[in-house]
């Protein structure tokens, strides 16, 4: 049976999970036994990053955004939809996650000519969203492709 996009983006969903570390810190991460072509999906989605909780926590999201979609509604647009962090707090942790993500913030500021640091900060967490369920999506497809090929 091929499945859709939609149910290999639920299974993928369902497959991740939340824990706590020693520091009390949650993350997001697969569960243990999960099949092999998630552990694929989400190390390309990762690309040259080694794993990251907030490239994890925003597979969940677009998994979960995917997975709930409307049928007519196309995962591209479907990602479109998903909104960054509102909350100042919220966005000054994801930027402080990683040293990386001051280039985000630096496309914001150059490319959609942000005026203000709030604003600036969703734009730039926006743009990581759309290329994490961007890399998602084609890695769905993929997956979905490959099993009609079988």
């Amino acid at each position: 049976m091929v499945k859709t996009i939609q149910q290999l983006a639920e299974e993928l969903n369902n497959a991740l999970t939340h824990d706590k570390r020693n520091d009390a810190q949650e993350f997001v991460h697969l569960k243990d036994g999960s099949p092999s072509w998630m552990t694929d999906v989400v190390r390309s989605v990762h690309g040259d990053k080694l794993p990251d909780d907030t490239v994890y926590r925003f597979i969940e999201r677009c998994a979960e955004a995917i997975a709930n979609s409307d049928a007519q509604e196309g995962p591209i647009e479907t990602i479109d939809e998903i909104e960054a962090d509102i909350y100042t707090h919220d966005l000054t942790a994801w930027l402080h996650a990683r040293a990386d993500h001051i280039e985000y913030l630096t496309q914001a500021l150059e490319e959609f000519e942000a005026k203000e640091g709030a604003q600036a900060l969703m734009i730039a967490q926006k743009i990581q969203i759309d290329e994490v369920g961007q890399s998602l999506v084609s890695e769905l497809v993929k997956i979905a492709k490959e099993q009609e090929d079988a």
